[in-house]
């Protein structure tokens, strides 16, 4: 039987992170994945915070990304006032390409060790000391998954998941225009929907607009002339045209509570998703890959997979996962589902936030 020290599952941003992660501290890992599918051409907003771990831990810098220096955020039609004084002199995030990052993340990784087929049964056995892969006779001592799909097979009890299916779609999409973006994200909660406009270039910008639900199908017709006239009205930009497909997406809420005892991590989409209107999804699985980096780096942990690892883990990661996850959870229900009930309640916690920078700083970190 094959022995490695770590078995990671996936093919995708966060897997490719954690292996150059896993490589540099010298540590033996094998990776298998499902089949690669067509990737999707998307933007991210980057914490400044990840660029600064990412520069000084490879030596290297990521370029290609555009700097969010402001933002705006609107509840109904009322501006919350954000002065410029609070993202200056560092910019609040950095909207960054997908396949851009892809490309960062794989430098000088080999191939994938074995592409699984999509449709294969897998049985993984977790024993004291190791987790065995049966199907192709791997024993490790952890698993990291990064891919939901693997899920099913890794023995997660019902009471081990916390997860919500909202009646909402949401939907991405790229635009040109003739304005000038000026550096400037815009974020608005109006009539049950919240879109949030990220400038990518002066003169282009990505949207996420959830709050979707049974009967806007129609915003999203294959010309974009709908989405486009709703653009119009939200926003100030008097020029706007489609660049891209349109892509639709239901909501859910999900998060894995980890089991100590299994010798597992769950990372990345596989350990939570989150409602898109904070943009934070890709956000918390970089942070789960530095918090791997803490673990690992220990050179007095000879075991990763010990059931104290696992704990320290999710002890750690928790905290922002739940501010995230909860916070966007009680805006959806406040602005999306009731929210002709809650519209005029939400002005006076607006009111208190106008009144405290510090805030507003909390609210613009954790919203976009």
């Amino acid at each position: 039987m094959d022995q490695t020290n770590i078995l990671v599952l996936g093919n995708n941003l966060i897997s490719n992170l954690l292996r150059r992660v896993l490589i540099k501290n010298k540590i033996d890992h094998l990776n298998f994945a499902y089949p690669a599918q067509e990737p999707e051409r998307r933007f991210f907003a980057i914490k400044p915070t990840f660029l600064k771990w990412y520069s000084d831990y490879f030596n290297e810098d990521l370029h290609n990304h555009y700097a969010i220096k402001h933002i705006q955020i609107f509840v109904d039609y009322e501006e919350l006032n954000l002065k410029d004084t609070i993202t200056r002199p560092f910019p609040l995030f950095n909207i960054m390409r997908s396949d851009y990052l892809f490309e960062s993340f794989s430098r000088d990784l080999d191939d994938i060790d074995k592409t699984l087929k999509a449709d294969e049964d897998l049985e993984f056995v977790f024993e004291n000391d190791e987790v065995i892969f049966k199907n192709y006779q791997i024993s490790s001592k952890l698993i990291i998954n990064t891919d939901f799909r693997f899920n099913k097979f890794l023995k997660i009890k019902p009471e081990r998941e916390e997860k919500k299916e909202y009646d909402e779609f949401a939907v991405t999409a790229i635009f040109k225009t003739d304005d000038n973006l000026d550096n400037r994200a815009v974020q608005y909660f109006r009539k049950g929907k919240i879109l949030a406009i990220l400038p990518f270039s002066e003169h282009e910008f990505s949207i996420v607009l959830s709050g979707l639900k049974k009967g806007d199908e129609k915003l999203v017709d294959d010309s974009g002339e709908q989405l486009i006239n709703f653009i119009k009205q939200q926003s100030a930009l008097a020029s706007v045209e489609l660049s891209s497909k349109i892509n639709c997406f239901p909501l859910t809420l999900y998060k894995i509570k980890h089991d100590p005892k299994l010798r597992s991590l769950f990372i990345g989409d596989a350990g939570h998703k989150v409602h898109p209107m904070a943009g934070q999804g890709l956000n918390l699985g970089l942070g789960d890959i530095q918090m791997i980096d803490k673990l690992i780096s220990d050179k007095r942990i000879i075991d990763f997979g010990q059931e104290n690892s696992i704990k320290k883990y999710a002890m750690t990661r928790s905290v922002d996962e739940s501010i995230v996850m909860n916070l966007t959870d009680l805006l959806d229900e406040a602005l999306v589902n009731n929210s002709d009930v809650f519209s005029s309640l939400f002005k006076y916690p607006i009111k208190l936030i106008e009144n405290s920078e510090l805030l507003k700083k909390i609210l613009v970190r954790k919203m976009i």
